[in-house]
């Protein structure tokens, strides 16, 4: 005999989560001084409608990615989790849009994971491609440095990235389509242009260094114990 399972009863604890979103939101402040990593992701939900295949490396990135572009199809975000795979988003994002050549694909990387397998750009070119690379630029190996400067009083090592490629100028030696935004108005002008072009095309969003991702656990913390839960 084939014995039907009972559905689980999870209204009690869907409630229960509703009410934490209510009285924790995700918050995140706008700085005049700068691009906020959060707003682009945003910006970039809201001309792909949510339904767009996001792909993410590893970081702050992927965080905020994770927080602020709301999906509106399940199976269309695409991360390695916790196994701290930098370089994993582009890759992954190629293997989508090979899988799904009608489906918009996102790349959302940072500028650190980007450069260990930016290589791919040879990939998306010779195939006409049209993924969508999103750098999220802090100048810094972002989740690196924000745990140094919360979690070891500051000392800043090896996590600022002093040094690196003029990824426009990358994108166009590969003859794929580039730009550089240093802020929200420049922002929200390219993109209707990125998502239109009917090909690859790198987005080099110039971020504040500074901003942090929200809330976190520290090691050794309990849930209860999160940091940032608050402005």
């Amino acid at each position: 005999l084939v014995q039907e399972i009972e559905s689980p009863k999870t209204a009690v604890w869907l409630e229960k989560l509703s009410q934490y979103k209510q009285e924790y939101p995700l918050w995140y402040k706008h700085d005049p001084n700068g691009m906020c990593p959060q707003w682009v992701i945003e910006a970039v939900h809201k001309v792909t409608n949510g339904e767009a295949i996001v792909a993410t490396d590893v970081g702050q990135h992927q965080m905020w990615a994770a927080q602020y572009y709301t999906f509106k199809e399940p199976h269309r975000w695409i991360t390695s989790g916790g196994l701290g795979t930098m370089g994993f988003g582009f890759p992954a994002a190629i293997g989508a849009q090979i899988a799904k050549p009608d489906s918009t694909v996102v790349a959302i990387v940072g500028d650190g994971g980007f450069q260990m397998t930016l290589q791919e750009l040879s990939i998306i070119y010779e195939r006409n491609l049209p993924v969508k690379i999103i750098i999220v630029n802090n100048g810094a190996l972002g989740m690196v440095r924000q745990w140094q400067e919360l979690l070891h009083g500051n000392r800043i090592s090896e996590s600022i990235l002093h040094t690196q490629p003029d990824f426009v100028k990358l994108a166009d030696s590969y003859s794929i389509k580039g730009y550089r935004v240093n802020n929200q108005e420049e922002l929200i002008t390219v993109l209707p242009e990125v998502f239109a072009h009917n090909g690859p095309v790198l987005v080099d969003c110039r971020v504040l260094q500074q901003e942090k991702v929200f809330p976190m656990i520290a090691p050794g913390k309990g849930i209860h114990e999160m940091i940032g839960v608050k402005p």
